[in-house]
């Protein structure tokens, strides 16, 4: 029986027209904290590489650590 666990961190910013975008991050860092995620999505911000719609994202207006455990059922 196999176990899969599936670690994504999950951003939502807020964009200069209002609007709400969230990006999906993968295998975040074990232990990664709080400040490290502020820190990380403000460097976001500041450098302006995401344009969605055309609007600069503004602030980070919410992130989550999403955990997930698969588990295989044996069925023969």
């Amino acid at each position: 029986m196999a176990v899969t666990i599936k670690k994504d961190l999950n951003l939502v910013f807020t964009t200069a027209s209002g609007k709400e975008h969230r990006m999906t991050i993968p295998d975040y860092r074990e232990g990664i904290t709080d400040a490290e995620i502020k820190t990380a999505a403000a460097g976001i911000v500041v450098t302006g590489v995401f344009e969605p719609d055309g609007f600069a994202l503004a602030q980070l207006s919410g992130a989550k650590r999403v955990d997930t455990t698969t588990t295989d059922v044996a069925v023969e």
